[in-house]
């Protein structure tokens, strides 16, 4: 099943070196890019605002399934999402709505993260190592306890680099 965003559009952007994938969850049952944006702009004060690269709706603020492309991803620039500089200027940040302790990703999030991990893996030369879980990177229970990870390592297996 195709994700419903086309990925293929991201070809048109220019891709600087990265090492890392994030995943994060939102831990909120809702939410969006727009809202996400607006929070880290007026609450936390990012001048860049949406800490994220990619966030993936839950049917709550945006389709499920949707991936929504921030403009950390169109301009390239650092992340603000993993609380450590090393994964915040080599890692792109994939969030998924929802809060994963206390439920599970839907199947249209997970086949939407599926295929733009294997597009940004490609695209951007990042192993499956480098596929990572925001506890991975720093001491948090993002992206929660039924995050789905090895299933999403099971799919990447075969981008070695």
């Amino acid at each position: 099943k195709e994700a419903p965003y086309s990925i293929r559009n991201l070809d048109s952007y220019f891709v600087r070196e990265w090492k890392y994938i994030v995943i994060h969850h939102s831990a909120s049952d809702s939410g969006s890019a727009a809202e996400f944006d607006k929070f880290h702009r007026e609450k936390r004060h990012w001048e860049n605002g949406l800490g994220y690269h990619f966030v993936i709706g839950n049917g709550n603020g945006t389709g499920d399934g949707q991936i929504e492309v921030g403009n950390r991803w169109t301009h390239q620039i650092n992340g603000a999402h993993a609380g450590v500089q090393e994964y915040n200027h080599f890692g792109i940040g994939i969030c998924l709505v929802g809060n994963f302790n206390e439920s599970h990703p839907t199947e249209a999030q997970m086949t939407s993260l599926y295929t733009l991990v294997e597009y940004l893996q490609e695209r951007c030369h990042i192993p499956s190592e480098n596929v990572l879980m925001h506890r991975h990177c720093k001491e948090t229970d993002c992206p929660g306890k039924n995050f789905p990870y090895y299933k999403l390592l099971a799919r990447t297996i075969r981008f070695q680099y």
